[in-house]
């Protein structure tokens, strides 16, 4: 399976206190005003790239302890982020972060079972908070056990 990808690089700063091999799509079907990554709403402003050479890039960078997803939005390409997701599980056994647009109510079942942390909602930036996550209607679910707290 293949997907449209605009980067990938070791971030510090996407999952507090871990480091991150930040995967970036490219393609936006939200479009938040005041985006800070709007070269990345055209789904080809990425490369297309197989499974096999993203999941190359996360057994390159040994150091990473987590694999966080965000674009664009991952959620506009559902098959790929999910494939993603279950073969990061099984081979690296790495938590998973997505940051998206959409709602966590909206979310697939086989998505959220095979993430860790997400952070959701539109950005807006009349309530944009200058911190973690961006902007105040934003929420972070993180998976304890097998249970989401907000």
């Amino acid at each position: 399976m293949q997907g449209y990808v605009a980067r990938i690089f070791t971030s510090f700063i996407d999952v507090p206190d871990k480091i991150s091999l930040a995967i970036f799509f490219s393609g936006c079907s939200i479009r938040c005003k005041g985006c800070h990554n709007k070269e990345l709403w055209n789904v080809k402003s990425g490369s297309l790239m197989s499974e096999e050479e993203v999941l190359e890039k996360i057994k390159a960078n040994p150091l990473v302890d987590y694999v966080a997803f965000m674009g664009g939005e991952p959620t506009d390409q559902m098959k790929f982020l999910i494939q993603l997701c279950k073969r990061i599980k099984k081979e690296f056994n790495l938590p998973v972060a997505m940051y998206t647009g959409r709602e966590f109510e909206i979310l697939p079942e086989d998505l959220i079972n095979n993430l860790d942390l997400i952070i959701c909602g539109p950005y807006k930036k009349e309530l944009h908070v200058g911190g973690w996550p961006a902007s105040s209607n934003q929420r972070i679910f993180r998976k304890r056990g097998e249970q989401w707290q907000c």
